[in-house]
């Protein structure tokens, strides 16, 4: 039996807290000890340099950087269907040449989407996803690229919409885009990155039966609190293809990586159970 403690590094977005909660709540046992810590998405994808961690969640434009350490874990991606970050500003104009650019970390997928379809020559400034909103409406930056929940509340802020940089990818590739998912690390075994993957899906699975138990853990977490936003942000990226990668979310990560020139291989770089049992 192992007996190690498996530490799990998660962002605060409830999409990862939803798919965490019956973990974090002990409604699921794992057979070993279990330590999660929360950080924002660029912390996190510089942790991953390090490999410290067994599991950790980071954006896929990292991927490529870290497959010498770390598989993607099969379950738990976040794939946009015509969504995903959105470019946004006090004023109806896209001109960003010298302008600055709020963005949520220079290892981001959100940073990468906007290098791929705005490459003009602008200031990038680099901020914790939840100062974007508050940089913008101070004017302390021209633009801002939302993920998270601030994605679905940016008109409360009189913010508006430019374009979302999920449906340019889907119009450009016909395929949905992946935002980030959680790394397994390849040096641990066989049977514990087995027994990862099961409890993930069984985490999963016990949110999706149990939405109103786990709200308060989404809450505690969330940087908009009320329970629409909260839910809007888990159904819009919390689906069949989170529970397992297969199909089209499969071929979008190919064609993502590609972009990067980067060769995604599912032998290789996928952690998915053997006999895809769970």
């Amino acid at each position: 039996m192992y007996n190690q403690r498996v530490e799990i590094a998660l962002s605060f977005c409830p999409n990862d807290v939803f798919i965490l909660s019956g973990l974090i709540l002990e409604k699921i046992k794992s057979t070993f000890p279990l330590k999660f810590l929360f950080a924002d998405i660029e912390r996190l994808n510089n942790w991953a340099f390090e490999a410290l961690f067994p599991v950790i969640k980071t954006s896929f434009a990292l991927y490529p950087h870290l497959a010498t350490h770390y598989e993607i874990l099969g379950c738990g991606t976040a794939m946009g269907f015509g969504v995903g970050p959105i470019l946004v500003s006090l004023e109806a104009d896209l001109e960003l040449s010298s302008k600055k650019v709020a963005l949520p970390g220079k290892l981001t997928t959100a940073n990468f989407l906007m290098e791929l379809f705005f490459p003009q020559c602008y200031e990038r400034v680099y901020l914790p996803y939840q100062e974007i909103i508050p940089a913008l409406l101070t004017k302390k930056v021209d633009f801002g690229v939302l993920i998270h929940e601030g994605r679905f509340v940016y008109q409360r802020y009189g913010l508006n919409l430019l374009t979302d940089l999920g449906s340019l990818w889907e119009s450009k590739t016909g395929l949905p885009l992946p935002l980030g998912g959680f790394l397994i690390r390849r040096d641990l075994t066989r049977e514990l990155k087995d027994e990862v993957l099961k409890l993930f899906r069984e985490s999963l699975k016990y949110s999706r039966d149990h939405r109103e138990e786990v709200y308060p853990l989404l809450r505690e977490y969330a940087q908009e609190l009320d329970r629409d936003t909260i839910f809007k942000h888990v159904n819009t990226f919390v689906n069949d293809y989170t529970y397992r990668l297969m199909d089209e979310a499969l071929a979008g990560l190919r064609v993502f990586f590609s972009h990067l020139g980067f060769q995604f291989k599912t032998e290789e770089h996928l952690w998915e159970s053997e006999n895809g049992v769970f």
